[in-house]
């Protein structure tokens, strides 16, 4: 039998059922181009007094999509609800107070803390101070053993400023979210501008080729989920969707070829698409400690459940086991720099 952890996620399953089913659209939409280009026209085609036509079967299916990233509950993958506090299981590299900061939080979380769980709760903080008054490192690891046994249940309320990252650690995740956002923002504009032109020099820019374009950016944001991602392989060099730093871009990247047109098609569509994309860098801009698996251990694999890897393997290998990661802690600690995971 072939083992559990080989077979695909419920999570996997369902993106590679959306995939199929934004085939099915796109190649509805090419016969379309070809056979009866008419329909595909939103400025005619959109709105109820339209019925069940092929453009509002197009608009109801990318607004799903749009709102899922809205909704901290949705059924979407975690690098899509990674912006959301409630999905932030903090790492020891978010505990670096001394005993005193330490035994603050403590005394927090025992506080809140279900009656069944306090007797657990206790013993595992005596051993934390005792620790942290022993070595540096007992704190690192005591953290550790409270961020994963205990806060992974989720039964104990975090406080921001709990989850806190030093300006020293946001500084390095912002640095290295900019290298992965930076290629991917130029080449998507000057590529889309030589579309733009190509098309419009040959004078074939219209509604119906627009529409057939955004539908095949479409299909092609869940290619890049689950077969293959150019952008990640050439641009971002990133491990996996679940620690992409552009996962709800990918609204606005669909959208792109509407812009230029005037209507409540492509209007709705793109200010829905802003709202996510709003949403989204305005979460990294409060709390980037929740976008990086540094100091996210949802997002390390782990604790992965989603597993939209499947086919497209990682592109770098998992972290290295709870000791190695302590040493390295250890060793950045006494050097007091902050340094990227393999």
């Amino acid at each position: 039998m072939k083992n559990s952890k080989d077979r695909p996620t419920p999570v996997f399953k369902r993106y590679f059922s959306w995939l199929i089913c934004r085939l099915i659209l796109f190649c509805a939409s090419i016969w379309l181009l070809v056979n009866h280009p008419e329909q595909l026209d939103f400025t005619e085609r959109f709105g109820f007094q339209s019925g069940l036509s092929f453009v509002n079967l197009a608009f109801c299916l990318m607004v799903i999509d749009l709102f899922t990233k809205l909704l901290p509950h949705a059924s979407i993958a975690m690098g899509s609800r990674k912006q959301y506090g409630e999905y932030h299981v903090p790492t020891p590299r978010l505990f670096g107070g001394g005993v005193k900061e330490l035994m603050d939080t403590a005394t927090q979380l025992i506080a809140n803390a279900p009656a069944t769980l306090r007797q657990k709760a206790q013993s595992t903080i005596e051993e934390t101070i005792t620790s942290a008054r022993e070595t540096a490192q007992g704190v690192k690891d005591a953290s550790r053993q409270i961020a994963y046994s205990v806060d992974v249940l989720g039964v104990l309320p975090w406080s921001e400023e709990d989850l806190t990252a030093s300006e020293i650690l946001r500084s390095d995740i912002r640095r290295r979210r900019q290298r992965e956002i930076v290629p991917v923002l130029i080449f998507w504009i000057i590529f889309n501008a030589l579309i733009w032109l190509l098309l419009d020099r040959f004078d074939v820019f219209n509604e119906c080729t627009a529409l057939v374009w955004t539908l095949f950016y479409f299909l092609f944001d869940m290619i890049c989920v689950v077969l293959w991602c150019p952008l990640q392989l050439v641009l971002m060099r990133n491990r996996c969707c679940t620690t992409c730093q552009i996962f709800n871009w990918d609204g606005i990247m669909t959208t792109t070829p509407l812009i230029p047109f005037i209507g409540w098609f492509p209007s709705i569509l793109v200010a829905l698409s802003l709202a996510v994309l709003a949403r989204w860098e305005l979460a990294f801009m409060r709390h980037p400690e929740r976008f990086d698996d540094r100091t996210n251990a949802s997002l390390q694999c782990a604790n992965c459940k989603d597993k939209l890897c499947h086919l497209r393997k990682p592109l770098r290998p998992q972290h290295p086991s709870n000791s190695q990661r302590s040493a390295r802690t250890t060793q950045e600690t006494a050097s007091g720099n902050v340094a990227d995971e393999p």
